[in-house]
Protein backbone atom coordinates (compact mmCIF):
# COMPACT_ATOMS: atom_id res chain seq x y z
CA UNK A 1 0.00 0.00 0.00
CA UNK A 2 1.10 3.67 -0.92
CA UNK A 3 1.78 6.07 1.71
CA UNK A 4 -0.05 8.00 0.13
CA UNK A 5 -2.85 6.22 0.69
CA UNK A 6 -1.79 4.94 4.70
CA UNK A 7 -1.63 8.49 5.37
CA UNK A 8 -5.45 8.83 3.92
CA UNK A 9 -6.36 6.16 5.89
CA UNK A 10 -4.74 7.45 8.87
CA UNK A 11 -6.51 10.82 8.67
CA UNK A 12 -9.52 9.32 7.97
CA UNK A 13 -9.75 7.25 11.04
CA UNK A 14 -8.79 10.36 12.86
CA UNK A 15 -11.80 12.11 11.63
CA UNK A 16 -13.88 9.74 12.41
CA UNK A 17 -12.73 9.43 16.19
CA UNK A 18 -13.13 13.13 16.33
CA UNK A 19 -16.37 12.92 15.20
CA UNK A 20 -17.56 10.13 17.24
CA UNK A 21 -15.81 11.70 20.36
CA UNK A 22 -17.47 15.00 19.87
CA UNK A 23 -20.81 13.46 19.97
CA UNK A 24 -20.19 11.93 22.93
CA UNK A 25 -18.90 14.97 24.37
CA UNK A 26 -22.13 17.23 23.14
CA UNK A 27 -23.04 17.33 26.92
CA UNK A 28 -20.08 18.47 28.28
CA UNK A 29 -18.10 21.76 28.88
CA UNK A 30 -16.34 23.39 25.62
CA UNK A 31 -13.06 23.20 27.73
CA UNK A 32 -13.45 19.50 27.85
CA UNK A 33 -14.86 19.17 24.65
CA UNK A 34 -11.43 20.56 23.78
CA UNK A 35 -9.35 18.91 25.82
CA UNK A 36 -10.39 15.50 24.77
CA UNK A 37 -10.24 15.99 20.98
CA UNK A 38 -6.64 17.39 21.56
CA UNK A 39 -5.42 14.18 23.04
CA UNK A 40 -7.18 12.20 20.61
CA UNK A 41 -5.22 14.40 18.30
CA UNK A 42 -2.08 13.92 19.74
CA UNK A 43 -2.34 10.12 19.83
CA UNK A 44 -2.66 10.43 15.96
CA UNK A 45 0.31 11.95 15.51
CA UNK A 46 2.49 10.15 17.68
CA UNK A 47 2.24 7.41 15.33
CA UNK A 48 3.27 9.51 12.35
CA UNK A 49 6.74 9.93 11.56
CA UNK A 50 7.85 13.97 11.97
CA UNK A 51 8.23 14.92 8.60
CA UNK A 52 4.84 13.89 7.94
CA UNK A 53 3.08 15.88 10.62
CA UNK A 54 2.36 18.59 9.22
CA UNK A 55 0.96 17.16 5.97
CA UNK A 56 -1.07 15.13 8.24
CA UNK A 57 -2.61 18.12 10.34
CA UNK A 58 -3.16 20.23 7.11
CA UNK A 59 -5.00 17.42 5.14
CA UNK A 60 -6.71 16.73 8.94
CA UNK A 61 -8.10 20.78 8.60
CA UNK A 62 -9.57 20.28 5.22
CA UNK A 63 -10.97 17.13 6.48
CA UNK A 64 -12.46 18.53 10.05
CA UNK A 65 -12.90 22.83 9.59
CA UNK A 66 -14.08 25.44 12.43
CA UNK A 67 -16.72 25.16 14.75
CA UNK A 68 -17.97 28.05 16.79
CA UNK A 69 -16.87 26.71 20.03
CA UNK A 70 -13.23 27.84 19.41
CA UNK A 71 -10.14 25.71 19.01
CA UNK A 72 -8.58 22.96 20.66
CA UNK A 73 -5.58 24.68 21.64
CA UNK A 74 -2.07 24.32 20.38
CA UNK A 75 -1.06 20.28 19.56
CA UNK A 76 2.55 21.39 17.97
CA UNK A 77 5.17 23.65 17.59
CA UNK A 78 2.80 25.56 14.93
CA UNK A 79 -0.29 23.50 14.49
CA UNK A 80 -3.60 24.16 15.81
CA UNK A 81 -6.86 22.44 15.03
CA UNK A 82 -10.19 23.37 14.55
CA UNK A 83 -12.80 21.02 14.74
CA UNK A 84 -16.30 21.24 13.21
CA UNK A 85 -19.66 22.53 15.03
CA UNK A 86 -21.06 18.96 16.46
CA UNK A 87 -24.04 19.10 14.62
CA UNK A 88 -22.80 19.27 10.95
CA UNK A 89 -21.66 14.79 12.04
CA UNK A 90 -25.35 14.41 12.32
CA UNK A 91 -25.30 14.84 8.43
CA UNK A 92 -22.83 12.69 7.48
CA UNK A 93 -24.08 9.81 6.56
CA UNK A 94 -20.66 7.97 6.91
CA UNK A 95 -20.21 9.35 10.51
CA UNK A 96 -24.20 8.58 11.47
CA UNK A 97 -23.39 4.53 10.03
CA UNK A 98 -19.90 4.08 11.97
CA UNK A 99 -21.56 5.51 15.31
CA UNK A 100 -24.44 3.25 15.00
CA UNK A 101 -22.52 0.41 14.17
CA UNK A 102 -20.55 1.43 17.52
CA UNK A 103 -23.34 0.94 19.42
CA UNK A 104 -25.14 -1.95 18.02
CA UNK A 105 -24.14 -4.89 20.37
CA UNK A 106 -25.51 -2.68 23.19
CA UNK A 107 -29.04 -2.52 21.99
CA UNK A 108 -32.00 -4.87 22.89
CA UNK A 109 -33.76 -6.92 20.48
CA UNK A 110 -36.61 -4.96 20.00
CA UNK A 111 -34.62 -1.96 19.22
CA UNK A 112 -32.75 -3.48 16.68
CA UNK A 113 -36.06 -4.93 14.83
CA UNK A 114 -37.38 -1.01 15.35
CA UNK A 115 -33.73 0.12 13.74
CA UNK A 116 -34.26 -1.84 11.07
CA UNK A 117 -38.14 -1.17 10.20
CA UNK A 118 -37.30 2.26 10.30
CA UNK A 119 -34.24 1.65 7.82
CA UNK A 120 -36.43 -0.18 5.44
CA UNK A 121 -39.13 2.43 5.26
CA UNK A 122 -36.45 5.10 4.07
CA UNK A 123 -34.78 2.76 1.45
CA UNK A 124 -31.52 2.41 3.42
CA UNK A 125 -32.19 -1.48 3.93
CA UNK A 126 -33.73 -3.88 0.83
CA UNK A 127 -36.82 -4.82 2.13
CA UNK A 128 -37.60 -8.74 3.20
CA UNK A 129 -41.64 -8.15 3.44
CA UNK A 130 -43.28 -9.68 0.59
CA UNK A 131 -46.53 -8.62 1.45
CA UNK A 132 -47.18 -12.17 3.74
CA UNK A 133 -48.79 -12.15 7.10
CA UNK A 134 -47.34 -13.47 10.52
CA UNK A 135 -49.37 -16.83 10.01
CA UNK A 136 -47.91 -17.39 6.62
CA UNK A 137 -44.18 -17.13 7.80
CA UNK A 138 -45.57 -19.73 10.60
CA UNK A 139 -46.82 -21.95 8.54
CA UNK A 140 -43.86 -21.93 5.83
CA UNK A 141 -41.40 -22.45 8.91
CA UNK A 142 -43.26 -25.47 10.13
CA UNK A 143 -43.07 -26.68 6.43
CA UNK A 144 -39.86 -25.96 5.92
CA UNK A 145 -37.56 -25.77 9.32
CA UNK A 146 -34.72 -24.75 9.17
CA UNK A 147 -34.61 -22.30 6.70
CA UNK A 148 -34.50 -18.74 6.92
CA UNK A 149 -38.58 -17.93 5.59
CA UNK A 150 -38.27 -14.06 5.75
CA UNK A 151 -35.24 -14.93 3.11
CA UNK A 152 -37.15 -16.72 0.78
CA UNK A 153 -37.06 -14.99 -2.76
CA UNK A 154 -40.87 -14.32 -3.65
CA UNK A 155 -40.56 -15.52 -7.29
CA UNK A 156 -38.61 -19.07 -6.38
CA UNK A 157 -41.62 -19.73 -4.05
CA UNK A 158 -43.99 -19.01 -7.03
CA UNK A 159 -41.68 -21.36 -9.20
CA UNK A 160 -41.94 -24.00 -6.49
CA UNK A 161 -46.05 -23.50 -6.53
CA UNK A 162 -46.29 -23.82 -10.06
CA UNK A 163 -43.82 -27.04 -10.16
CA UNK A 164 -46.05 -28.42 -7.20
CA UNK A 165 -49.54 -27.68 -8.76
CA UNK A 166 -48.61 -29.26 -12.10
CA UNK A 167 -47.86 -32.12 -10.37
CA UNK A 168 -51.13 -32.46 -8.62
CA UNK A 169 -53.81 -31.16 -11.28
CA UNK A 170 -51.60 -34.04 -13.71
CA UNK A 171 -52.45 -36.56 -10.81
CA UNK A 172 -55.55 -36.13 -9.87
CA UNK A 173 -57.54 -37.17 -13.12
CA UNK A 174 -54.75 -39.38 -13.89
CA UNK A 175 -55.38 -41.65 -10.53
CA UNK A 176 -59.29 -41.35 -10.54
CA UNK A 177 -58.79 -42.71 -14.49
CA UNK A 178 -57.26 -45.55 -13.39
CA UNK A 179 -59.52 -46.22 -10.39
CA UNK A 180 -62.19 -46.42 -11.99
CA UNK A 181 -60.38 -48.93 -14.72
CA UNK A 182 -59.71 -51.02 -12.02
CA UNK A 183 -62.98 -50.73 -9.77
CA UNK A 184 -65.88 -50.09 -12.03
CA UNK A 185 -68.36 -50.90 -9.32
CA UNK A 186 -66.95 -49.01 -6.57
CA UNK A 187 -68.10 -46.78 -5.01
CA UNK A 188 -65.64 -44.80 -3.87
CA UNK A 189 -65.43 -41.68 -6.47
CA UNK A 190 -63.68 -37.95 -6.56
CA UNK A 191 -65.46 -35.66 -4.42
CA UNK A 192 -64.49 -32.84 -6.55
CA UNK A 193 -62.55 -31.46 -9.50
CA UNK A 194 -59.25 -30.78 -7.88
CA UNK A 195 -57.87 -28.36 -10.51
CA UNK A 196 -61.52 -26.08 -10.82
CA UNK A 197 -61.63 -25.81 -7.01
CA UNK A 198 -58.35 -24.75 -6.41
CA UNK A 199 -59.03 -21.94 -9.53
CA UNK A 200 -61.95 -20.97 -7.39
CA UNK A 201 -60.25 -20.76 -4.17
CA UNK A 202 -57.60 -18.83 -5.59
CA UNK A 203 -60.27 -16.12 -7.12
CA UNK A 204 -62.16 -15.77 -4.07
CA UNK A 205 -64.58 -17.91 -5.01
CA UNK A 206 -64.47 -21.27 -3.22
CA UNK A 207 -63.42 -22.22 0.35
CA UNK A 208 -60.00 -24.31 0.97
CA UNK A 209 -61.58 -26.36 2.90
CA UNK A 210 -63.18 -27.77 -0.57
CA UNK A 211 -59.26 -28.44 -1.59
CA UNK A 212 -58.15 -29.91 1.37
CA UNK A 213 -60.73 -32.58 1.14
CA UNK A 214 -60.44 -33.67 -2.66
CA UNK A 215 -56.67 -33.36 -1.76
CA UNK A 216 -57.54 -35.65 1.30
CA UNK A 217 -59.22 -38.05 -0.85
CA UNK A 218 -57.21 -38.38 -3.52
CA UNK A 219 -53.90 -39.00 -1.20
CA UNK A 220 -55.91 -41.90 0.43
CA UNK A 221 -56.41 -43.72 -2.66
CA UNK A 222 -53.34 -43.51 -3.89
CA UNK A 223 -51.89 -44.93 -0.55
CA UNK A 224 -54.76 -47.37 -0.97
CA UNK A 225 -54.30 -48.38 -4.69
CA UNK A 226 -49.90 -48.44 -3.81
CA UNK A 227 -50.89 -50.79 -0.12
CA UNK A 228 -52.71 -52.67 -2.11
CA UNK A 229 -50.24 -53.63 -5.21
CA UNK A 230 -48.04 -54.96 -1.98
CA UNK A 231 -50.65 -57.29 -0.51
CA UNK A 232 -52.61 -58.58 -3.39
CA UNK A 233 -49.65 -61.34 -4.53
CA UNK A 234 -49.80 -62.95 -1.20
CA UNK A 235 -53.96 -62.67 -1.68
CA UNK A 236 -54.17 -63.83 -5.24
CA UNK A 237 -51.80 -66.85 -4.06
CA UNK A 238 -54.02 -67.84 -1.20
CA UNK A 239 -57.26 -67.74 -3.82
CA UNK A 240 -55.55 -70.02 -5.98
CA UNK A 241 -54.34 -72.35 -3.49
CA UNK A 242 -58.23 -72.16 -2.00
CA UNK A 243 -58.97 -73.39 -5.40
CA UNK A 244 -56.26 -75.62 -7.30
CA UNK A 245 -54.42 -77.30 -3.88
CA UNK A 246 -53.95 -81.44 -4.01
CA UNK A 247 -56.11 -81.19 -0.76
CA UNK A 248 -58.69 -78.29 -1.85
CA UNK A 249 -59.83 -81.03 -4.83
CA UNK A 250 -59.06 -84.27 -2.98
CA UNK A 251 -62.17 -82.49 -0.17
CA UNK A 252 -64.22 -81.27 -3.30
CA UNK A 253 -63.93 -85.03 -4.72
CA UNK A 254 -65.02 -86.89 -1.60
CA UNK A 255 -68.11 -84.55 -1.18
CA UNK A 256 -69.41 -85.09 -4.36
CA UNK A 257 -68.78 -88.66 -4.06
CA UNK A 258 -68.19 -89.48 -7.79
CA UNK A 259 -68.42 -92.76 -9.84
CA UNK A 260 -67.10 -95.55 -7.31
CA UNK A 261 -65.54 -97.70 -10.32
CA UNK A 262 -63.41 -94.91 -11.23
CA UNK A 263 -59.93 -94.26 -8.99
CA UNK A 264 -59.71 -91.29 -6.70
CA UNK A 265 -56.50 -90.01 -8.60
CA UNK A 266 -58.71 -90.22 -12.00
CA UNK A 267 -61.31 -88.02 -9.96
CA UNK A 268 -59.32 -85.80 -8.45
CA UNK A 269 -57.37 -85.39 -12.30
CA UNK A 270 -61.14 -84.64 -13.60
CA UNK A 271 -62.06 -82.13 -10.67
CA UNK A 272 -59.12 -79.86 -11.58
CA UNK A 273 -59.67 -80.49 -15.09
CA UNK A 274 -63.15 -78.97 -14.62
CA UNK A 275 -62.09 -76.36 -12.23
CA UNK A 276 -58.93 -75.44 -14.78
CA UNK A 277 -61.67 -74.44 -17.69
CA UNK A 278 -63.14 -71.83 -15.84
CA UNK A 279 -60.05 -69.90 -15.88
CA UNK A 280 -58.52 -68.04 -18.42
CA UNK A 281 -57.01 -64.21 -18.80
CA UNK A 282 -60.12 -62.65 -18.27
CA UNK A 283 -61.16 -64.19 -14.86
CA UNK A 284 -57.65 -63.93 -13.54
CA UNK A 285 -57.13 -60.25 -14.09
CA UNK A 286 -60.55 -59.61 -12.99
CA UNK A 287 -59.74 -61.41 -9.61
CA UNK A 288 -56.61 -59.72 -9.44
CA UNK A 289 -58.40 -56.09 -9.60
CA UNK A 290 -60.89 -57.22 -7.14
CA UNK A 291 -58.29 -58.12 -4.95
CA UNK A 292 -57.01 -54.67 -5.62
CA UNK A 293 -60.19 -52.97 -5.05
CA UNK A 294 -61.26 -54.83 -1.94
CA UNK A 295 -57.96 -53.72 -0.27
CA UNK A 296 -58.35 -50.53 -1.26
CA UNK A 297 -61.70 -49.63 -0.22
CA UNK A 298 -61.08 -51.68 2.99
CA UNK A 299 -57.84 -48.98 3.67
CA UNK A 300 -59.95 -45.94 2.61
CA UNK A 301 -62.96 -46.88 4.38
CA UNK A 302 -61.29 -47.26 7.51
CA UNK A 303 -59.08 -44.32 7.47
Amino acid sequence: MSEQSNKSRDVAATVNRLRMLQVDLADESDQVRQEQLSEVIKRALAEIVPEQRQVFLEELRDRFPNWDAGRTGQVGQKETIAAPDMYEDLNDPDFLIEKLTAIASSLSDDKRQSLAVKLKQTGLLPSTDHGWSDQCYQRMQKMMPGVDTAAVDPERFVETVALLFDFAVKLDPLVWSTWRKVAPRSSVHASGDFKESLLKYLQDKGELSECREILEHLRFLIAGIISAFGQTGSQFSRYYMSKFSPSQIEALVDIEKRKIWVSREVKCWEKYIELARSMNDTSIEREFMDQITHFAETLMRGR
